[in-house]
This record gives C-alpha cells, structure tokens and sequence, in this order.
C-alpha cells in the first residue's frame, strides 16, 4: 500500500488552499450563542416557564451542554473557491470484503481498488456491504460546481485508518453521468 496518499479528503482539502478554503456559518454560531444564552438565563430565573424549577434546569442545563459545544466546535465547513458551493458529505459506504483481520492489499482489497482505479461506480454501487469492515468509500458532493469527491480508506489496525487511494474529482460531464449511479450509494449503518 502506498504512503503517500491523504488521510482524508478534508487532508485533500488542507493541501490545496487555493481550490478550497474552510469557513465558519455565521447565522448559525449565532443562532447557537443566543439559544445558550437563553439557557443561562434559565438558569438564573428558572421561573420564566411555569413549570417545576428543577426540570426547568435540567433542560436548560442540558440545553447550555448542546448549543455551548456546538458554538466551541460547530459552524465550519468547506467550500470550494471556483463555485462557492458548499461541500457536503453523501455517503460512506462499507464494502462487506475484505473481512475484518484481513491483510491489507489482499485480493479482496484489490478488487474493490480496481473499481475504484478504473472509475467503475456501478461496480462499487453493487458491491455488497456490511458494517463494521475496514475498507469504506467516503463520498463528498459540491452540488454548485457539481463535483465529486470520493477516497477509499482502510483501516490498518484500531487506531490507524487512513486513505489507500488518491482523492478523486469527478466534474462534468462524468458528474452528470455518473450522477444517479454515485447518489444511489447509501451510508453503511
């Protein structure tokens, strides 16, 4: 297996700034500041809402919990430069071969790779899939500049997972042939 590859697409993402730049939502770290200062409110004059001061601050000691991590961590995500679109993830599929404990770059793991190489995403659609398994397609979509974005990773032991192949772009007019075959792949539960 090759070394040299992204971790991730957000590490694809991180080594091209200048096809992709990470922005923080505004509105919404916005909308969570208030919703958590509501809470602290709460807090304090729990007797607002007419209903038992005790459950009044355990929802609200719940609700501070919920909008004050998401303020400290939510509210980015990546945006392509050229369309402005926002990208998203679709899916991330997990191929029911190889089995867990296999070596990596077995025949297993070179068969969905070559799939994956020679552009065949109806094959990798059809691939059965099974949770739990250590090869898995992550698939990012850019609806505005109608982009792809897709990487097989792997996991190599419990705490090493990381890309076995290049990030892939698919623009148009793959995008728009491909689209129905890319959009049918699930999130493997």
């Amino acid at each position: 297996m090759e070394t040299n590859y992204p971790n991730d697409i957000y590490d694809y993402y991180r080594s091209n700034p200048s096809m992709f730049e990470e922005r923080v939502d505004s509105r919404k770290r916005m909308t969570n500041i208030a919703l958590a200062s509501a809470c602290v409110l709460l807090l304090i004059i729990p007797s607002i809402i007419p209903i038992g001061n005790l459950l009044v601050r355990i929802i609200a000691v719940t609700g501070l919990c919920y909008f004050g991590l998401s303020v400290l961590s939510g509210g980015k995500s990546w945006y392509s430069k050229q369309s402005g679109g926002k990208i998203v993830e679709l899916a991330i599929k997990k191929f029911a071969t190889p089995e867990r404990g296999t070596v990596p770059g077995g025949a297993d793991d070179r068969k969905v790779m070559d799939l994956f190489a020679n552009s065949d995403w109806a094959g990798l659609a059809d691939e059965p899939e099974a949770g739990d398994r250590p090869l898995q397609l992550f698939i990012h979509e850019d609806a505005v500049g109608k982009t792809f974005y897709v990487q097989l990773r792997r996991y190599f032991s419990s705490s090493d997972f990381r890309g076995v192949t290049e990030v892939k772009e698919i623009k148009e007019p793959q995008y728009s042939g491909f689209y129905q075959i890319i959009k049918s792949i699930q999130t493997t539960a």
